[in-house]
């Protein structure tokens, strides 16, 4: 995350006010508890800019957060209308630009990267951490309209993962 500083509850609330149901899709993510959030915002044209962050430092490094980003990113390419995603990645944090690139993203700039649907599917085909995920979940489906409140499950073998829709 870019925004480093204390959010009060004013800021927070000022926030959630100014979401856009129909550009901003955040969603909470849990395992046996609240552990971070996913989202992608700025939807338009095609183009959203793609974010996580686990707050839970117990879960770095597990499958949760990948099996999150799976779930999300497969969500939006499925719909016809999304064709790139964008994240933003602070220079300094290798872990991030790493992960993302274990996604399919790649620089474009010092601090962006960037995937598009066919990366995205090409990167799942010959990844073989994305492919045992997905073969033991063939069946990712969400529906990502502003009006959806729906949780959305993935379960790879004990593990859970369920994405909660806010704003």
């Amino acid at each position: 995350m870019f925004y480093q500083e204390v959010i009060t509850p004013e800021a927070q609330k000022s926030w959630f006010d100014s979401l856009r149901p129909e550009a901003d899709f955040y969603y909470m993510i849990t395992a046996d508890k609240p552990i971070g959030l996913i989202h992608v915002k700025d939807l338009q044209n095609g183009i959203g800019n793609a974010g996580l962050f686990i707050h839970d430092q117990s879960y770095w490094g597990s499958p949760f957060p990948v099996l999150a980003s799976l779930t999300l990113l497969t969500a939006f390419f499925s719909r016809n209308d999304i064709h790139t995603m964008v994240a933003s990645v602070r220079p300094e944090n290798l872990l991030s630009k790493e992960y993302n690139e274990q996604l399919g993203f790649h620089s474009i700039a010092v601090d962006e990267m960037v995937l598009d649907k066919s990366s995205f599917y090409k990167k799942v085909e010959t990844s073989s951490l994305l492919q045992i995920l997905c073969k033991v979940n063939p069946a990712v489906s969400i529906v990502t309209d502003a009006q959806d409140q729906t949780a959305y499950n993935m379960r790879s073998g004990p593990m859970e993962v369920v994405l909660h829709r806010i704003g």
